[in-house]
């Protein structure tokens, strides 16, 4: 038996949300990392990097539980 074999009779007994991460999760492995194209900072723009982070961190939230509903949005109108 296979890798491949082992993993799918593994993931077979998990809910469809948890096979989804273990697909991106091979995804994720099988993707090249990028490159670091960005120069190193100065420690000038470290301060004002961790300013504006300061700045913004209010305005921060999760969203993740949000759930976009274009009805209820057009009856706004």
């Amino acid at each position: 038996m296979g890798y491949a074999e082992r993993i799918r009779q593994e993931i077979e007994g998990l809910p469809p949300d948890q096979q989804a991460q273990v697909l991106a999760f091979v995804v994720a492995l099988k993707t090249p990392p990028l490159p670091a194209i960005l120069p190193a900072l100065s420690p000038d723009q470290e301060k004002r990097r961790d300013a504006l982070l300061a700045f913004f961190a209010p305005f921060q939230a999760d969203l993740s539980s949000y759930r976009f509903d274009r009805e209820e949005a057009s009856a706004r109108r």
